[in-house]
């Protein structure tokens, strides 16, 4: 009896760590759909809407990160998205466009680079 529930909880727990990656890949997608209707949002001069969108995409690239995913790329997304944020409150929607519109640049390469801090080029000095 001993055996099987050991057994239970080993497949158990691999079965989470099999499923986080997928899980982690599910936010940084989100975050990409959300930043990139942020984008659409700011291009028809909607700063209150691309803040809302640009918060969420912030929220699940932080989540994609806490899990082990994601790269710098992604950690440049998310400084970006931050400062679109900042200059959509402050009703600086084409500032804010235009930092929204690199962070999902930044996005889009850290989905296609390698995983977990794995690029050396950040494009940006300073960050």
């Amino acid at each position: 009896m001993k055996k099987i529930l050991t057994s239970l909880v080993a497949l158990f727990a691999a079965g989470l760590l099999i499923s986080m990656p997928a899980y982690a890949a599910g936010h940084l997608d989100e975050a990409l759909e959300h930043a990139q209707e942020a984008v659409l949002h700011g291009e028809e001069g909607h700063a209150d809407v691309l803040a809302q969108h640009a918060k969420e995409a912030v929220e699940h690239a932080k989540a994609a990160r806490a899990a082990g995913e994601g790269n710098t790329h992604t950690d440049h997304f998310i400084a970006h998205a931050e400062d679109a944020i900042k200059h959509a409150e402050e009703g600086h929607t084409d500032v804010a466009t235009k930092h929204i519109k690199e962070a999902v640049e930044h996005l889009k390469a850290s989905m296609t680079a390698a995983p977990a801090g794995g690029d050396e080029h950040s494009g940006h000095a300073g960050y």
